[in-house]
């Protein structure tokens, strides 16, 4: 099983020596059939990725880690690899960018999982309350999971992975409600960002409301939604930080994200750029992108002070009945979990145990 945390460099020779069905780039599981156009190519081959994402334009994942992936891919290749970016869903849903790298219409596609409910079940471990602590640290968290669980693999085996991370935990924020123990969101509207997330709203006696990112802010402003739950960044990146008045951080929930290649891409691409692309994913772009959302999220909320925002940021004590009235949610996701077949105890109790072996 290839694995994010080993050597890039000698699992490109593992991979190459014994034509392993695994690549080393992420980890993620390649399609059984040949590929002849990989296999007859000359070294001198030129590329020109297409890169899909449902970000802004201005996201640092798109200007910090995607444009500088594609500097060092231009640069590492003699300019034999080039790279177009389509940001804010240019090419498509947020929903359907897993299949346009399933396709090809995109080679490089990133998005967040939630945005295909139940076709990666056990990734969503992540949306689960109080594991993820910061972006980094639930970015190492799925990228364990994702190395040591075939079943998470499997869920991927129509592309070829080269990352998985997460933003940093979703807070709540507010334009009208102050929201600081568990009955201050009974009867609330509040965005949701994945059906894990909308089973935590709910159990908390809100009404979740599913709708995406770039829809949020004049839901907030009109009172379309009362509250939303959304990472700190997009105080920062959606502006949010504009019409927030309360802002209450409990570490509610995850939003894992993934980035993946078309196999034929990949399989097309000459050992030598193999190895290039190889070095430069899998766990340290995982970290990469949580350190991006750390950043955004610790600006976010200083931009959201200045602008007169209340941040309550609740302590051990105050969590205390939220994670009382929210076991039930966990011991859900297990049982529906398990009812897919999937070791979902085992999963759960593995991001358990790393939410403290990786702080």
């Amino acid at each position: 099983m290839t694995n994010f945390l080993k050597s890039k460099k000698v699992l490109s020779t593992v991979a190459i020596a014994s034509a392993l069905l695994l690549s080393a780039c992420g980890g993620g599981t390649q399609n059984t059939a040949s590929n002849t156009k990989g296999a007859a190519e000359e070294p001198g081959k030129s590329h020109n990725l297409i890169i899909s994402h449902f970000l802004p334009g201005n996201h640092p994942i798109q200007t910090q880690l995607f444009e500088e992936f594609g500097k060092t891919l231009n640069e590492g290749s003699d300019g034999r690899i080039t790279q177009e970016l389509y940001p804010a869903n240019s090419l498509g849903d947020a929903g359907a960018h897993y299949d346009m790298a399933v396709t090809g219409e995109a080679d490089i596609a990133l998005s967040v999982y939630g945005y295909t409910p139940g076709r990666f079940p056990s990734v969503s471990v992540l949306e689960l309350p109080f594991l993820a602590e910061s972006a980094v640290h639930g970015s190492k968290i799925v990228a364990t999971l994702y190395n040591e669980f075939p079943e998470i693999q499997k869920e991927h085996s129509e592309t070829h992975p080269l990352f998985v991370f997460t933003a940093e935990p979703a807070q709540l924020i507010s334009v009208k409600h102050r929201i600081e123990k568990p009955e201050d969101l009974k009867g609330l509207r509040v965005r949701t960002p994945s059906p894990t997330g909308s089973a935590v709203l709910e159990a908390l006696g809100a009404t979740a409301v599913s709708m995406p990112m770039g829809d949020v802010y004049e839901s907030l402003q009109r009172g379309v939604v009362d509250a939303a739950m959304v990472p700190l960044e997009t105080l920062q990146n959606y502006n949010f930080h504009e019409i927030a008045k309360y802002v209450t951080i409990g570490n509610f929930s995850a939003t894992p994200f993934y980035s993946v290649m078309n196999q034929s891409t990949y399989d097309s691409f000459s050992d030598s750029d193999k190895e290039l692309l190889d070095s430069l994913v899998g766990l340290p772009m995982s970290e990469k992108a949580g350190a991006i959302f750390d950043t955004d999220g610790k600006n976010g909320l200083e931009l959201a002070k200045k602008n007169g925002a209340e941040i309550i940021e609740l302590t051990a004590e105050q969590l205390a009945p939220w994670e009382e009235i929210l076991k039930p949610v966990a011991q859900k996701w297990i049982d529906e979990m398990s009812a897919k077949g999937l070791p979902a105890q085992e999963i759960y109790n593995r991001a358990e145990e790393l939410k403290d072996e990786l702080k």
